[in-house]
């Protein structure tokens, strides 16, 4: 995955305290002089109502490496990665990265390592994917649309080769289930009384679910596909995974297809531990806007 570098690099540098040392350097004998690197990352200059300060939110990666150096390879910290020697991330979610450079050259690799310190989650305008998912100022709820492949599953991201539920083949405690995100990062799930319960041979489950919240992240999918991931669920009887759809999948959601009316999205299978198990399956799930 190749990440767009930023033109700004140049006129940003002069605003911006940049983090930098040298990398470590492998070689073996008999091979040819060790690749040189000089690697450095900083926050981009952001003007924000006419003042310039610091967007801690999007960082610039720069390796200035010697032209030996055939293979760049920038790891993100937080499943994104990049082949460029200069690129720019955005972290949506605050927290502490750990981000790494390496460098390949016939001659060995220069490597580096550092973490990067997230202090905000970002607050994102409500237009584009966030307007069609929440509907901004008036709120839309999604349920389970009536099409063939509602639910599905199989081995790879967008297969059925496991099961696809038929046109119209969902039980009524199924339809009668509602899910609202908001513009805000609520998650609010409704399900009108009953749940079906993977883990319990597809029964359903009568409970309540507390709101909750979730985060959006823009072009951080696999593919460039926007994503997001839902919080933790609380019921009146347990804490339970965060998920939207169906219970034994998420809490990361890949948007393949989002229209005002459409949603469709790809989720690795989770486990009642709320961990994604070696060889999970993938589940697509088709939703409709009411």
């Amino acid at each position: 995955m190749n990440l767009k570098s930023t033109s700004l690099i140049a006129i940003a540098a002069v605003f911006v305290a940049l983090t930098g040392c040298d990398p470590y350097v492998e070689t073996s004998p008999g091979l040819s002089a060790p690749p040189s690197a000089e690697i450095a990352w900083y926050f981009l200059p952001d003007t924000v109502d006419g003042v310039v300060g610091i967007d801690s939110n999007r960082v610039v990666v720069e390796a200035d490496v010697s032209d030996d150096v055939f293979i760049h390879l920038w790891d993100f910290g937080n499943g994104q990665v990049s082949n460029d020697p200069v690129d720019t991330m955005v972290y949506y979610v605050e927290g502490t990265y750990g981000i790494s450079y390496q460098g390949h050259a016939p001659g060995g690799m220069a490597y580096f390592t550092d973490s990067v310190s997230i202090e905000k989650t970002l607050e994102l305008p409500c237009e584009g994917t966030l307007s069609l998912l929440t509907g901004c100022d008036n709120p839309k709820s999604w349920k389970f649309a009536s099409d063939a492949g509602a639910i599905a599953i199989g081995p790879e991201p967008g297969s059925t080769e496991w099961f696809a539920s038929p046109a119209g083949g969902l039980v009524d405690f199924q339809y009668d289930d509602r899910w609202s995100l908001t513009a805000d990062g609520e998650f609010i799930y409704n399900n009108n009384g009953g749940t079906m319960n993977p883990f319990d041979g597809y029964i359903e489950t009568t409970m309540t679910v507390a709101p909750s919240t979730y985060t959006l992240e823009l072009q951080a999918g696999p593919n460039g596909e926007d994503l997001f991931t839902v919080s933790g669920l609380t019921t009146e009887a347990a804490e339970i995974c965060g998920w939207m759809g169906v219970w034994d999948s998420g809490p990361t959601y890949t948007i393949t297809e989002l229209t005002e009316e459409r949603l469709v999205l790809s989720a690795l299978q989770q486990g009642g531990d709320c961990i994604n198990p070696v060889g999970s399956g993938y589940f697509t799930l088709i939703f409709a806007a009411e």
